[in-house]
């Protein structure tokens, strides 16, 4: 399966797109956060990307909102503090900031 998903993700970085990979609310009981950062981590290692953005801190508003890792240009990987399985739900804010900036091009505050 991981090699189907870095086949999908190849063809959409020949392209010159950019990919919000996933993101995980760090209280998220259905799908843990360390899980979703390990298969990021091996997508990123299996397309030949390094880290141009090292694991770090993003606010809201002066607060921690979360925690995002870049790789390349391409990939990134972002959690939402205080968010469940269904972040927009428990988070809508911070949700909202989070596809905000990946829609429009610009890095988590």
């Amino acid at each position: 399966m991981l090699k189907f998903i870095n086949n999908v993700i190849k063809s959409f970085t020949n392209h010159k797109n950019h990919i919000l990979n996933l993101f995980s609310g760090d209280q998220d009981s259905v799908t843990p956060l360390t899980g979703t950062r390990t298969l990021v981590h091996r997508l990123a290692k299996g397309l030949e990307l390094k880290t141009t953005v090292p694991y770090r801190v993003w606010f809201e508003e002066k607060q921690v909102a979360g925690w995002t890792q870049v790789y390349g240009d391409v990939l990134s990987f972002a959690t939402i503090s205080g968010a469940g399985h269904e972040a927009p739900i428990t988070q809508p804010e911070r949700s909202l900031l989070l596809f905000s900036s990946f829609v429009g091009g610009k890095p988590l505050p």
